[in-house]
């Protein structure tokens, strides 16, 4: 082993480490000839892929230090393959793309809520909550926690909207009160 590049090493406690910590420790050491052959031997006595790939990469890396060019070392997609980078790139600018349509369609969908109107007063009010008298109980329950979150006043910023809101919530809870007193 160069004792100059890389510090001196117990090689038996370095076999017993991961695939993964081999590879690191071959790229911070790319020049040291004799460590990336033992690395190299040691990944390829196991046999599960990762050690594998790690040890195509030390490969990679001796062949460059053989040829006298040396690996860059700012380089963030070292040990990639060109064809693996294009893939990641692709499925990363698809899912930057689904995630700017979702955004647009939840901001879509807020200026909908925003806008929506109150409920109508009056009679109609029982139809806008969707039951009749004889709705049971936890029915009538679950329409009601729904019909709180969208319709509570303190959801309207504009005054006007508020204050209806209001009347309608309680409006609303007379209704819900109507029907679960019913016999539900």
């Amino acid at each position: 082993m160069n004792h100059g590049t890389a510090p001196s090493l117990n090689r038996k406690s370095v076999s017993s480490w991961p695939s993964s910590r081999l590879l690191e420790l071959a790229e911070a050491h790319p020049d040291d000839r004799d460590l990336l052959e033992f690395i190299r031997t040691e990944l390829g006595r196991r046999d599960v892929d990762v050690a594998h790939s790690a040890a195509q990469r030390v490969a990679e890396l001796l062949r460059g230090r053989s040829n006298g060019a040396a690996p860059p070392a700012d380089d963030p997609g070292r040990g990639v393959s060109e064809s693996v980078l294009a893939a990641l790139t692709a499925r990363l600018e698809e899912t930057e793309q689904r995630l700017r349509q979702a955004e647009m369609r939840a901001a879509t969908a807020e200026r909908m809520l925003a806008s929506e109107g109150l409920p109508a007063r009056g009679n109609g009010l029982l139809r806008r909550v969707h039951l009749a008298d004889t709705a049971p109980a936890w029915l009538v329950e679950a329409v009601r926690r729904a019909f709180r979150l969208r319709f509570h006043p303190d959801r309207f910023s504009d005054p006007v909207m508020k204050e209806r809101a209001e009347e309608t919530f309680k409006e609303a809870e007379e209704v819900f009160r109507h029907i679960l007193g019913n016999g539900n």
